[in-house]
């Protein structure tokens, strides 16, 4: 494939073009009837209620606005408020017209205004009598009758009818029928999170049978990444993290909570099970491990161990969120709003939301709980829930594996040796040190008063009573004028200190045992002296050594990716030590006279009295173990069998030429553990001595007031008879035939995942606040709809995603554009941005680096590093989640909904595409449009390799193919669509114009195709790879790539 010349500007064009913000409430432009809950409610809601609402305790004037007895019932003053059919015997509306600011309602002060439009929508409705309505939640939905329509050939499912007497109403016409190519790139999407291959879309295109369609809405939802696509949605609903929260945020192990709920929608459970296992399932009789999983659902909220809190606030917290995130998710509720008084737009009281919160108050947690990583109990251990089908060829590949790194090692193993003896007769070479003058030392839980720098430049405690927990010292360090030579790394000395009783090098508490460990050293240079480690001017650091080490804690774990130590010298604690950082590249004390030297201990004790030195030269103390050394000074043959095993272990975790090989080996012998072991997991259970429930006055945990017994909001239907006073009478009652809100909110959740918004565009409030729905009757349709066939979520999908609704296109008129901007009408096919995890499986799925392991636990994959330690909490007992350790291999390229989620460090990438930080229920994601975003998909290293092995995808799969037909491929694979002429002429362009800028730019190619952690194929031409690896990141920029249209 030749390369010619000139790159066209014209392609950014069509970068990053997105149909505009929607946000239009819904509700009906004109009408000539006007309606309380459609209409009036609203108005209200938003202008009177906070002083003529629900909540008695801030109600002026004792009138009630919310009710037809408040409204219409004689004022204190005489006459009535709300006069049915008579304006001006009306007090409201009088006041609501009125010129005198001391009668005017709202009050100025309220900052409350009527337009003109809702004071004439008021006026109509009290002359046409001021009929109330119950609030439409709170009433049980029905199915109406299939409404009239004029056009009765277009649809034939319930959904189109009501949609379409909709559009009629308003003189509208729904729009056509997407073609096919776009049909099955929306449905995959839709139902998988994942774009269609090309295969797929050309047997899709070329299936001229009736029912193609429906089969393949069929095989899709029968895919296994369905459950992936809904459970995505869902951990945002659940406030699902692999971190506690909070300023420590601590690990926790959740992921079989994930695993329960991929394997329940893959199974189709029914939505009624779906919810009474996750509040109840331990309390359903003979429950099973997986049932009892299921209530981590109530387990996801943040958790704190951090010392200084209060157990009782603590509970309060947890049962606050717990009701918060149950009210939200299934009732469609703001129940949080009456924590501390009764709800100021909706009838719940604060009595109501403590009788909830008494659900979620019997539980064992301890308050002050999960550090170090350890799940806050209760806990259990459980196997998977998720039903893997492939454990045999995951077994199978691991012992493939481990062949070939038996085969790989033999091979390598004779050099190794070699090199290791040759690095172990260098040690010590050229060795000298230097003392670092400490200029500065900061430390947390010491007076500055207390530090003493010394003339021998060492740091010492003056006060053995200080304490020592969550301790870490901040130096700022000058470079002796002596040293000639860059400095090759720094040692830390540590000396027994001379005010603790025995002479121990430890400082802190009696079960240190006189000993200590460090957790980390970082260390910063620069042109000024500064305490505080700087992060944009790191020293790496390549090795960590000691005098000394207990064996479980040596120095090399500080550095060890797959699970960091502390550094201990436990057990030879009566003299001194020291600890040496070896850099990965010299620092030269002429450019940066100072370092910054920021050393963290673990939580029961820190060193009293150090000293940190730079060194010269080579370290003189080896990580290799002392048997491994006798080891490799005996000839191979006088090697017993056990000798040469040892040997060989070590060698193959030693050598960097078989990281890979030994990386993909831990990968799947992970997973096969995961598949077939059990773990811990966060689950709910029931003390032995239940917590008692009071009405917390204001909130307040310290405040009880009057104590109450669970139970539900007095507006809402009673318990179903019989009904247990526990979490699983509550399960029953949310899902009882006759509850107005569940099946309601359900649809409209899963209606929004398909539309963007749902019927109520407020999915989190359908209370007085929320939203009129678009299409109430429509919505009651698929509710009771929703219930009658079992609660089958599939069903309900596949109803909607088969409609003649679904299936319109998603091109717009201008008239449709300025009258229903946000297609709350439903007049064209939905068009919004994808999530953030499709836009990055995407990329992932079409380069083919695609790892589609379905569960297990969370990954790490590509992220800027540092922002962890910027953020993390430190001194304390060592935590996975303080430094970000990337993985390696095949967890690179895990789908999204698998990667850690750390709450106060969300994954960036993400994050720039609106994900939240699951610190709270969310029940729908922000969409916005920034330039982060195409500065993300332009530079982030996952981006960009993608796009690399895309290029080296295409020209494998295309060899001897022209320029144009490959360019035409690649977008077509995108996008599942073919470019037009001017599109391909535009890429065309780009092409030519990369391949020549890499004709004369080579190192840079080279650079851009090393990028990533997966091989290259160095076969092919780099400068032909490079450019097509442009081109490909480019194609991955457009809107069209990360849009559902």
């Amino acid at each position: 494939m030749a390369c010619a010349l000139a790159f066209g500007g014209g392609i950014v064009g069509f970068l990053w073009i997105q149909w505009g913000g929607l946000t239009d409430s819904g509700s009906r432009v004109a009408s000539s009837d006007v309606r309380f809950n459609r209409d009036i409610r609203p108005i209200f809601s938003e202008t009177c209620f906070n002083c003529h609402g629900p909540d008695e305790h801030s109600r002026e004037a004792d009138l009630r606005l919310d009710t037809a007895e408040g409204a219409f019932g004689a004022l204190e003053e005489g006459g009535f408020a709300i006069a049915p059919g008579d304006l001006e015997k009306s007090a409201a509306w009088t006041r609501i017209i009125s010129d005198d600011p001391d009668l005017l309602m709202p009050p100025p002060d309220s900052h409350f205004v009527l337009s003109d439009r809702q004071k004439a929508t008021v006026k109509q409705w009290i002359e046409e009598g001021a009929k109330y309505e119950e609030h439409w939640a709170f009433v049980a939905p029905v199915k109406s009758e299939m409404p009239e329509v004029e056009n009765e050939t277009w649809g034939s499912s319930p959904i189109d009818r009501f949609v379409l007497a909709r559009l009629e109403e308003e003189g509208l016409e729904p729009s056509e029928e997407a073609d096919r190519r776009t049909l099955i790139r929306r449905l995959s999407y839709d139902l998988t999170g994942l774009p269609p291959s090309l295969n797929e879309v050309h047997a899709f295109l070329e299936d001229d049978s009736p029912d193609a369609y429906e089969r393949l809405v069929d095989r899709l939802l029968a895919s296994p990444h369905f459950g992936e696509r809904m459970a995505s949605a869902w951990l945002d609903q659940s406030r699902y993290a692999d971190t506690n929260g909070y300023s420590r945020d601590g690990a926790r192990t959740m992921w079989l909570w994930r695993d329960w709920v991929i394997q329940a929608y893959n199974e189709d459970k029914p939505f009624d099970a779906f919810i009474r296992e996750q509040i109840a399932g331990d309390l359903l009789p003979d429950a099973t491990p997986d049932q009892i999983v299921a209530t981590g659902f109530s387990r996801n909220h943040m958790i704190t161990a951090e010392g200084g809190t209060i157990k009782l606030e603590n509970l309060t917290n947890y049962a606050v969120d717990r009701v918060k995130t149950t009210s939200e998710a299934f009732l469609g509720l703001t129940m949080a709003c009456s924590q501390c008084h009764d709800h100021k737009f909706d009838p719940i009281s604060q009595e109501d939301y403590y009788r909830m919160f008494a659900y979620f108050n019997t539980l064992s947690d301890e308050g002050i709980d999960g550090a170090g990583g350890i799940n806050a109990e209760p806990t259990i251990k459980a196997r998977t829930p998720y039903r893997h089908s492939d454990i045999e060829n995951v077994r199978e590949k691991l012992e493939s594996l481990e062949s070939l790194l038996a085969i790989e090692a033999a091979t390598l193993q004779g050099s190794w040796e070699r090199k290791v003896v040759d690095e172990l007769k260098l040690l010590g070479k050229d060795l000298r040190l230097h003392g670092l003058k400490p200029l500065m030392a900061n430390n947390p839980n010491v007076p500055a008063s207390m530090i003493e720098l010394r003339k021998d430049n060492s740091v010492f405690l003056k006060e053995k009573t200080l304490s020592p927990r969550g301790a870490f010292y901040s130096l700022a360090m000058e470079f002796p004028e002596e040293i000639k030579k860059a400095v090759t790394g720094i040692r830390i000395e540590f000396y027994p200190h001379e005010l603790v009783n025995d002479g121990s090098l430890g400082y802190g508490d009696k079960e240190a045992q006189g000993g200590f460990g460090v957790s980390a050293v970082s260390v910063s240079s620069g042109t000024v002296p500064v305490a505080d480690f700087d992060l944009n001017s790191e020293v790496e650091v390549s090795s960590a050594t000691a005098s000394y080490s207990h064996p479980d804690y040596p120095a090399s774990g500080m550095l060890d990716p797959r699970w960091p130590t502390a550094w201990s010298p436990l057990g030879k604690t009566k003299e001194p030590q020291h600890l040496t950082l070896t850099f990965a590249k010299p620092v030269e004390p002429d450019a940066t006279p100072y370092l910054s030297v920021m050393v963290n201990f673990q939580q029961i004790a820190n060193a009293g009295h150090f000293k940190v030195l730079a060194m010269t030269g080579i370290d003189d103390d080896s990580n290799v173990p002392e048997d491994i050394r006798r080891i490799l000074n005996e000839a191979p043959v006088d090697r017993s069998r056990r000798e040469a095993r040892l040997l060989s272990e070590y060698h193959a975790q030693d050598d960097p030429r078989l990281a890979g090989l030994s990386a993909e080996i831990a990968i799947h012998g992970n997973r096969l553990r995961e598949m077939t072991d059990a773990y811990s997991t966060q689950v709910m259970d029931t003390a032995i001595e239940p917590r008692k429930t009071y009405i917390l006055n204001r909130g307040s945990y310290d405040e009880p007031g009057r104590e109450v017994e669970p139970g539900v909001p007095a507006s809402l239907p009673p318990l179903p008879e019989g009904a247990s006073a526990d979490r699983l009478g509550l399960a029953d009652w949310l899902v009882d035939p006759e509850h107005p809100l569940t099946s309601r909110v359900a649809v409209n959740r899963i209606w929004q995942l398909f539309f963007g918004t749902g019927f109520v565009a407020t999915s989190a409030d359908f209370g007085s606040q929320g939203e009129w729905p678009s299409h109430p009757e429509l919505l009651d349709y698929l509710a009771v709809d929703f219930r009658e066939n079992e609660w089958s979520v599939k069903v309900l999908i596949k109803s909607i995603v088969t409609s003649s609704t679904y299936k319109q296109e998603s091109r717009v008129s201008e008239k449709i554009a300025a009258f229903d901007p946000n297609n709350r009408l439903l007049s064209h096919g939905a068009r919004f941005r994808l999530s953030a995890e499709s836009i990055r499986d995407s990329a992932l799925k079409t380069s083919g680096l695609l790892n589609d392991w379905i569960g297990g636990s969370s990954v790490k994959p590509y992220q800027p590093r540092g922002i962890w330690r910027e953020i993390s909490h430190y001194g304390s007992v060592r935590d996975l989640t303080q430094v970000y350790v990337q993985d390696r291999g095949s967890n690179l390229y895990r789908r999204s909904l698998y990667t850690l989620w750390k709450r106060t460090s969300p994954p960036p990438s993400m994050m720039a595409f609106d994900a939240p930080n699951r610190e709270l229920c969310m029940m729908s994601r922000e969409t916005t449009n920034t330039p982060l975003q195409a500065l993300t998909l332009l530079n982030d290293p996952q981006f960009v390799e993608a796009s690399r092995v895309f290029a080296e995808r295409l020209l494998n799969e295309m060899p001897d193919v022209d320029g144009e037909s490959i360019l035409r491929r690649a977008f077509e694979i995108v996008t599942s669509r073919l470019p037009s002429e001017i599109e391909l002429g535009e890429l065309v362009a780009a092409w030519e114009e990369q391949c020549s800028y890499f004709e004369s730019h080579r190192s840079e190619a080279k650079a851009l195709l090393r990028v990533g952690e997966s091989s290259s194929d160095e076969n092919l031409d780099v400068v032909q790879h490079a450019a097509l690896a442009v081109i490909a990141n480019l194609v991955f920029n457009l809107s069209e790539a990360i849009t559902k249209g």
